[in-house]
């Protein structure tokens, strides 16, 4: 071996060493920010559900719809919204203004219990997608099954709905 051989074996794998310490650190550094990210989207959105929560829990008791409707209507609930439109997922953001879109309607029309089950299915699917569950088979109505008693009534009522509509080609 000669000389030059002898200085460049250690000072390559010197360089090497350095580069794969740094890319691991960078790498771990990614991992933790969105690890912390993730904990924050889980706080946010358990926080813009905590009302409809309350709704249901206490669906037999009109004091606990006036907590939530209370809840609804104060500051710290208008500011959980900004934060989730900062840090939600753009899914979770579109699936939650279809869902309050939903909801301002409800003035002007008379709303089924099927969108109401498809909008707030359909914004709990999308925060369970994305707080790590991408690839779920679940439906939008699958899961508000453990908390609407016929769910599946409601769906198979829409799904005949539909059918019988694409059918005559309305």
């Amino acid at each position: 071996m000669d000389l030059e051989t002898l200085v460049a074996v250690p000072v390559v794998s010197a360089v090497v060493g350095v580069l794969v310490w740094y890319l691991q650190s960078r790498i771990e550094a990614v991992r933790a920010e969105r690890r912390r990210l993730q904990d924050e989207r889980r706080k946010i959105y358990i926080a813009v559900l905590e009302p409809y929560i309350r709704v249901l829990a206490g669906i037999k008791k009109p004091s606990e719809t006036s907590k939530a409707m209370n809840r609804m209507l104060s500051f710290e609930y208008r500011k959980v919204f900004y934060e989730l439109n900062l840090m939600g997922s753009d899914e979770v953001i579109r699936a939650n203004n279809t869902f309050m879109q939903l909801a301002y309607s409800a003035s002007e029309r008379t709303i089924t219990p099927e969108e109401w089950l498809q909008c707030w299915g359909g914004l709990l699917l999308a925060i369970r997608k994305d707080l790590g569950a991408r690839k779920t088979g679940l439906t939008a109505v699958e899961m508000l099954e453990s908390q609407v008693t016929d769910a599946k009534a409601y769906l198979a009522r829409s799904l005949r709905r539909r059918s019988a509509v694409d059918v005559t080609g309305r």
